[in-house]
């Protein structure tokens, strides 16, 4: 696994990028907007960092849930070699709650979201 992204989850994707614009990050990319994952999604850059800004569609519940609670930097993403074996091994400890779906911010690849025991989500990003 080789770590690709923070998720950033926003009400707001030009609100945020401009506070995070102040710590020298540029809009990587165009806003994307994913029907399957009902998001809308916006990638900042700076030298070192890459950071996906996350917007919930109204009717995404899970994510518009996470963020009333304020947890606004809610995952990792990761790039893996074999996206099916990586959850094989990984379910037997953690629970799947996004199965593999082509993401359009990854031009169709596979992504899926998992849950570590305290709650917090790791994205693995077919590579």
């Amino acid at each position: 696994m080789k770590f690709h992204h923070i998720g950033y989850l926003t009400n707001n994707i030009n609100n945020s990028f401009r506070d995070f614009k102040k710590l020298n990050y540029k809009k990587s990319g165009v806003l994307i907007t994913d029907n399957l994952l009902k998001v809308k999604i916006q990638f900042l850059k700076n030298s070192n960092n890459l950071i996906e800004l996350v917007k919930p569609d109204k009717i995404n519940y899970g994510l518009k849930r996470i963020l009333l609670k304020k947890n606004y930097a809610y995952h990792l993403a990761y790039k893996v070699n074999n996206l099916e074996r990586s959850l094989k091994n990984i379910k037997k400890s953690f629970k799947i709650i996004v199965n593999p779906v082509p993401a359009k911010a990854f031009k169709g690849k596979n992504v899926a979201f998992i849950k570590i025991k305290d709650g917090f989500i790791i994205e693995l990003i077919q590579s």
